[in-house]
Order: C-alpha cells, then structure tokens, then sequence
C-alpha cells in the first residue's frame, strides 16, 4: 500500500501537529533536561504522530477561529459587494455573470431581490462550485497554495495559543506550597487530584460541545474554555513536584510570553492568506471560465465552417 502526502498533509497537519508536540515537550527540557532523539526511527515515530495530532488540532482550531472574521463575513463574500476594492467594478461583473453562466447562481444580486442572509449563503455555494470547478480541471495550483499555508497558519496560532495556557498551567504548580498557607482555599482545588478531574471534566465537556458545534448556539465557547481549562490544569498537574525554583516558572511564564505573540503573528498570517486564498479562486476560476468559452466559441466556428 502507497501512501501519498500532498501539500495540505504537510501544511495542514503534518507542521502543526509537530509544532504542538514540540510545545507541550519544552517544559520537560527546561526543567528535567530531557529532550527528544534525534534518530531517524524516532523521528518518523514523531512524524507519523504529529500528523494524526494534526488532525485533531485543525479541528479544534476550525470551531475555535472561524473563518468569517470579516466583521462576521467570509473573504468570498466581502470580495463581492459593491463597495469593496480588492477586485475592480469590471472584474466583480464579468465574474457574477460568468458565476450564473456556470452555475446559475446570481451573486452580484440587487439589494431588492435577495435578503443579505440569501445573497451570503448564495456567494458561500459560488465560492465552493467555482473551488470545485477549479479542482475538477486541475487548475487550482495557487489557490491550493494559499489554502494550505492559511491552514499552516490557523493550525500554528492555535498550537502557540495551547502553549500558552498549558506553560502557564506548569508556572502556577510551583505556587502549590503557597497557596496551601491560605486556609480560605479549600486544598482539594490546588492538589494534583483536583488538576486531574479539571482535565478530565475539561476534556468531556469541551468533546460533547465540539460534537455538538454546529448544532448549539454556545457549543464553540463552551468548547474552547473547557479545552483551556483541561490544558491549564494539565500543565499543573505535569508541573506538581517538578517546578520548584523561581528560575523555571520565570522560563515558563517567558515561554507564555513568547508563545502569545507567535500566536498572534500566526493568526494574522492566517487571515492575510485565507483572503489571498480566496482571491485566487475567484481569479483562476474566472480565468479559466473565460478560456473554455474561447474553446466553445472556436469549436462552433470551426462545425460552422
């Protein structure tokens, strides 16, 4: 049996999936100095790990960082109203004519013929038909790039993201001997059993509410805090015992620090990418929209003659 990566296996999954291996693994390094093996079997043990972990961190991070970030509306969509200029006046209407030409689909439609709700859902099923069109003729080379490298992007900021919630988990163990000197703080709360049950209520709260996401209206907060608070306390819970000396929480808290502003770079990586994604599609696709009716009209001539 062959199998075959293509460009979305390795920058959707495959990266992402081993840079949150690398995230949770750098506690253990700066504390207990133990660090991966460089050898090839163990290197391949990683790969093939990291990209199932890939797998599950696009779909979190695909509930938790929607792609509507446009003031609540896709690229696809935005692209297209009138007063946008990322396409000129011209190119928006020869690409809504050779759109219902295609398809049937009206997607440059007057405020009086269609709700704004029925023009997005409209421009969403254009967007994708035009996607699929692309794929089918095997013309889609720099979408596909730039579909890949926004899913590198969403799947690292969310990985940076986890970093940072689960370094600062590790840095709070350290204060467990304090915090038991307050008496006004039940015990239970701070002890590694108390950390173990958050994860666990974290991780079956935060699964039920992804399975339900599209279904609830609050199933995607609620299973982003309930990862957050499984990923906090699973650091604690790793930390009890290891984080001593102030020296290690003050390399914890630099590794948050660090990690939130990868975070964020990422994240505008990913939104300047998905609108190039977008663009390209409808570029390619009307491009190539405008080819096939070259060949149409070349063969007729050439039946008429």
């Amino acid at each position: 049996m062959t199998i075959k990566f293509n460009f979305y296996d390795i920058y959707g999954f495959a990266l992402p999936g081993f840079l949150l291996l690398a995230v949770l693994w750098v506690p253990f390094g700066l504390i207990d100095g133990i660090w991966p093996d460089a050898e090839f079997s163990s290197a391949l043990v990683v790969l093939i790990i990291a990209y199932f972990l890939g797998h599950i961190l696009q779909t979190v991070a695909t509930n938790a960082i929607p792609s509507n970030f446009l003031g609540g509306r896709f690229p696809s969509s935005v692209f297209l109203d009138a007063e946008s200029t990322t396409f000129s006046t011209q190119f928006k209407q020869k690409l809504a004519t050779q759109l219902h030409r295609a398809f049937g689909l009206n997607v440059y439609a007057p405020a009086n013929e269609m709700s704004q709700a029925e023009l997005e859902i409209v421009r969403r099923d254009a967007f994708f038909l035009a996607r699929s069109a692309l794929i089918k003729n095997k013309t889609i080379l720099y979408a596909e790039q730039f579909e890949g490298l926004y899913a590198l992007m969403r799947g690292l900021s969310t990985a940076f993201g986890i970093g940072v919630v689960y370094y600062l988990g590790w840095a709070s163990s350290g204060l467990l001997q304090f915090v038991k000197t307050f008496r006004f703080v039940p015990p239970g709360w701070w002890s590694r059993e108390g950390s173990g049950l958050a994860i666990l209520l974290g991780i079956i709260i935060g699964v039920a509410a992804l399975v339900n996401a599209n279904r609830l209206k609050y199933a995607k907060p609620v299973m982003v805090w309930s990862l957050v608070l499984a990923t906090f306390a699973a650091g604690y819970y790793l930390g009890v015992g290891r984080v001593g000396i102030s020296v290690h929480r003050g390399q914890l808290i630099a590794a948050a620090v660090f990690s939130f502003f990868a975070s964020e770079r990422c994240y505008a990586g990913y939104k300047g990418f998905a609108q190039e994604f977008a663009k390209a599609v409808y570029r390619d696709f009307s491009n190539n929209e405008k080819t096939a009716v070259a060949q149409e009209s070349n063969a007729d001539n050439n039946e008429t003659e």
